[in-house]
């Protein structure tokens, strides 16, 4: 399955930039160039994921990654990736919730010195940067938006949930993430709206939802409320 949606997916960027390739007069070459460099980049990017190792062991204190639910900031504690759940834990990953990754296109080339980025609106990504084991350079300026918390009616309103999570991939469209008007999305509920308005890109061509795909993975951590 997998395969195939990256076929799709490589056939589709490629259909794009061939589309958007401008002439040399053109006015509007260099922002169809950076269309171009962060398609490329974002194609290359989910290659790595879907084949690339995850959960790979660290020492030191467990990480702590801030996600959206309903608006609100909540904590990822510790985060454990399992590669290919879909297949390999089919029941785990039917009773998982979702964890929408949205990814900001401010790091085409995968660099690791850039450091902390600011949106021309002001935002700065609630992960700038995280670099996950098993998770591509390019992917490393993103938001987390979850479906549940603590407290929310998901696993009952205990200071820390344990839920299973499905790993769901989504790209900001750079003319949306780069406008000086930006608002970035911050709750499960706000996404299927933004992606008809074109707030993301259409990665997954040919299936059901263009904007979203499934990697197949299940990420296991606690999900700690910020007043635990």
């Amino acid at each position: 399955m997998l395969s195939i949606m990256l076929t799709k997916l490589v056939a589709s960027l490629q259909r794009t930039r061939v589309a958007r390739r401008p002439a040399q007069s053109d006015p509007a070459r260099s922002t169809e160039e950076r269309w171009t460099t962060i398609r490329t980049g974002l194609m290359a990017m989910l290659l790595v994921l879907f084949w690339g190792h995850a959960g790979v062991a660290t020492a030191g204190k467990p990480e702590l990654d801030p996600s959206y639910v309903d608006g609100k900031i909540y904590y990822m504690i510790g985060p454990h990736v399992i590669v290919n759940a879909i297949t390999t834990h089919p029941q785990l990953y039917a009773q998982s919730e979702e964890l929408y990754l949205l990814v900001y296109p401010l790091n085409p080339t995968g660099s690791t010195t850039l450091g902390q980025l600011t949106l021309p609106s002001g935002y700065q990504p609630n992960c700038d940067p995280c670099f996950h084991p098993g998770i591509p350079l390019q992917f490393a300026y993103h938001d987390h938006v979850l479906t549940g918390a603590p407290g929310l009616g998901k696993d009952g309103t205990a200071g820390v949930m344990k839920a299973p999570w499905k790993i769901i991939l989504l790209m900001y469209n750079p003319a949306v993430a780069l406008s000086p008007t930006f608002t970035p999305i911050t709750s499960a509920s706000d996404i299927d709206a933004a992606e008809a308005a074109g707030t993301f890109l259409p990665i997954n061509s040919g299936a059901e939802n263009p904007y979203e795909i499934e990697t197949g993975n299940v990420l296991i951590c606690p999900l700690v409320s910020p007043n635990a």
